[in-house]
């Protein structure tokens, strides 16, 4: 043994002999210097050491007492105990661990790991994240703000918990836009573009973990958000210079409400800003009863399913595989998918599979790239099902092209933006409005135009919609509007099963069209003569 261990373990030893000395002068049990363990529960005595005998009675003092790299364990208590209170601010590395069984599919009357904060503590956070800290089997209800947050906690995991309750003070938390809408798109004519100006406030989510200048991941996995007191339920923010690889899966999202003074609730939320890069894998989550009608702030609630918003100079590139959306309501542009680009010249693309989207007050999917400044966006859709919107304002369809239902809806609003849509092996129907919205409006201004809408929908079903079956919009000196419509089968649509509109002079438009079947009856092209189809305003050609 050499002289430096010996050293250590002397020093370690005198430890241990203060505080059994502490001790017995002040009646407090304590735990040795080098626990790598913490215990803590809401029936303990004041005079716990931190034992798995003898827990902390407070989540203070098990923060105060823990070192980086620790785990704290949080023990089951019976459902009619109060949680710990007053949250917690973990150390890098370390674990917060309920103990006792799995506490998603748990009896409610189960002796469960529950805390909360009620105090002002930590923004009135219940767990703020650290770097590498680990979140892991807790039931947290009742948080005053979220329940679990973090920023710039790269690799953190947080996984098997059950978050309910949360931002009782109503906070704000994400933040949608600036942007700004065209104004004289209902009467289909070209104006210069708006400053932005709208901005929609969100209410803290339940979990959100914000990055500005870190480098990492985060992995949020098999979680149960529900029943939010004011705002979201899994938001994910990237600003600054962050570089985030994030990992969503298999949480379940339910029962998620708008608040007071809230224009918007998201049940999952990504945001790129700035000069981040975000990418993102959402793999098996599911939405679902998102801003029921049952409170009645929610009747006005701007509600989106999943909400993806590319801005300023990011990069963001999202996956979606095996998704479940389904009650989607509100009464202002609810949606199960909204990707929409705000502002700046960001450079993302989104694709989505095997998933559902199912029953929403408002457009089902939309793709809108509201930036006038030249963004890039594209989304792919495979093996995707869209069905059942509503609107009260539907019957504006003929005047106002899109955000009344469509199953879904492209857009591209911006000079020098760029914009496309691929579709493959997906069913629409019973929506409305349209069954895709495909629109091109670009403002006027004094460079020359580049601006691109280009689209791909093969192998398709459009079936059962209040307006069109494909509809395309162009207002303004688009550059380019391309597409290609094959193997596909539109049927029992109100108005036209295919209608093209032009009010201005594309630069390059060309939609080519393969076979399919209008109405039930096979086509060898798409485009042939049909009284229920109106191409008239675009130049198109059959494979």
């Amino acid at each position: 043994m050499n002289h430096s261990t010996v050293a250590r373990r002397v020093v370690r030893v005198s430890a241990l002999v203060l505080l059994v000395c502490a001790s017995h002068s002040t009646g407090v049990a304590q735990a040795q210097p080098d626990s790598a363990t913490w215990y803590v529960s809401a029936v303990a005595g004041t005079d716990g050491a931190g034992t798995v005998d003898s827990p902390f009675d407070s989540l203070a003092r098990a923060e105060t007492a823990s070192r980086p790299g620790d785990t704290i364990v949080v023990q089951p208590v019976a459902s009619s105990v109060r949680a710990l209170d007053g949250g917690i601010a973990l150390k890098a590395g370390q674990k917060l661990v309920g103990g006792g069984a799995a506490v998603l599919g748990a009896a409610n009357d189960a002796a469960l790991p529950r805390i909360t904060n009620s105090t002002a503590n930590h923004d009135g956070d219940a767990v703020r994240l650290a770097p590498g800290a680990e979140v892991r089997n807790l039931v947290i209800d009742g948080a005053r703000r979220g329940g679990i947050y973090g920023n710039d906690a790269v690799d953190a995991v947080i996984t098997g918990n059950i978050v309910a309750a949360t931002n009782q003070q109503c906070a704000d938390g994400f933040m949608i836009g600036p942007f700004s809408i065209p104004p004289t798109i209902a009467v289909g004519v070209a104006a210069p573009p708006l400053p932005n100006f709208i901005t929609l406030n969100n209410g803290w989510a339940a979990i959100m973990t914000d990055f500005s200048t870190a480098t990492g991941t985060v992995r949020i996995e098999g979680n149960t958000v529900r029943d939010t007191a004011c705002g979201d339920g899994i938001d994910i923010r990237a600003h600054g210079t962050s570089r985030v690889t994030a990992r969503v899966t298999d949480n379940t999202t339910r029962n998620i409400n708008l608040g007071l003074a809230k224009l918007s609730v998201l049940a999952m939320g990504l945001q790129a800003a700035d000069d981040a890069h975000l990418t993102a894998e959402l793999i098996g989550n599911s939405q679902l009863d998102i801003a029921p009608l049952s409170s009645p702030l929610n009747h006005l609630a701007d509600s989106e399913g999943i909400f993806i918003n590319p801005m300023g100079r990011a990069r963001l590139d999202v996956t979606i595989d095996r998704n479940e959306f389904r009650e989607g309501h509100g009464n202002f542009s609810a949606n199960g998918l909204e990707y929409v680009t705000t502002n700046g010249t960001p450079d993302s693309r989104v694709t989505v599979t095997n998933s559902t989207f199912d029953t929403v007050r408002g457009d089902i999917i939309e793709n809108y790239n509201l930036s006038t400044e030249g963004a890039r966006q594209s989304l792919t859709l495979d093996n995707v099902r869209a069905h059942h919107s509503s609107f009260p304002a539907a019957a504006l369809n003929p005047v106002v092209p899109a955000n009344l239902g469509t199953c879904l809806v492209t857009t591209n609003f911006g000079r020098t933006a760029h914009t496309d849509l691929t579709v493959t092996n997906s069913d629409f129907g019973d929506c409305s409005a349209d069954g895709i919205g495909l629109i091109a409006y670009t403002p006027t201004g004094a460079a020359p135009s580049t601006a691109e809408l280009i689209f791909d929908i093969r192998d398709t079903t459009i079936n059962g919609t209040a307006a069109n079956g494909i509809n395309i919009v162009n207002i303004g000196d688009t550059a380019v509007l391309r597409g290609t419509i094959v193997r596909t089968d539109i049927a029992a649509a109100a108005q036209s099963l295919i209608r093209a509109r032009n009010q201005d002079v594309i630069g390059s438009a060309t939609v080519e069209f393969g076979t399919g079947a209008l109405d039930g009856t096979a086509q060898a092209c798409l485009a042939a003569d049909h009284p229920r189809v109106d191409l008239a305003a675009i130049p198109t050609t059959c494979r």
